[in-house]
């Protein structure tokens, strides 16, 4: 299995290789990235991998953000589950045991 993975995983890096090469001529375009904020408008030369870098960029943290919203919600949830439990299980302790980590404390059984 190893080595099917292996075999593929070479292929595909080939397969990305010889695209990439036959697409140099494309690589190397300069192409013009316009901005128009409405009142600020801007026009720069980028090269185009630079643009690919910039969109990916973008893309990845707008997921990134969308993502840390989820887990900041799940982190409060679960500490507030947690917490409740903690309060729910100093609730349910006996009272009457004098030393709470005693073997047999709040079993019945001595010693």
């Amino acid at each position: 299995m190893r080595l099917f993975k292996l075999v593929i995983t070479l292929i595909i890096l080939c397969l990305v290789g010889v695209f990439i090469y036959q697409n140099l001529g494309v690589w190397d375009q300069v192409t013009t990235l316009r901005l128009n904020l409405y009142l600020v408008q801007k026009s720069l030369p980028v090269r185009v991998p630079v643009l690919l870098l910039i969109s990916l960029l973008l893309g990845f943290f707008a997921g990134l953000t969308v993502l840390l919203k989820f887990h900041v919600k799940t982190r409060r949830q679960l500490k507030r589950e947690l917490k409740e439990k903690k309060q729910m299980q100093a609730n349910s302790q006996p009272a009457n045991s004098s030393i709470p980590n005693a073997p047999g404390a709040g079993t019945g059984r001595e010693g």
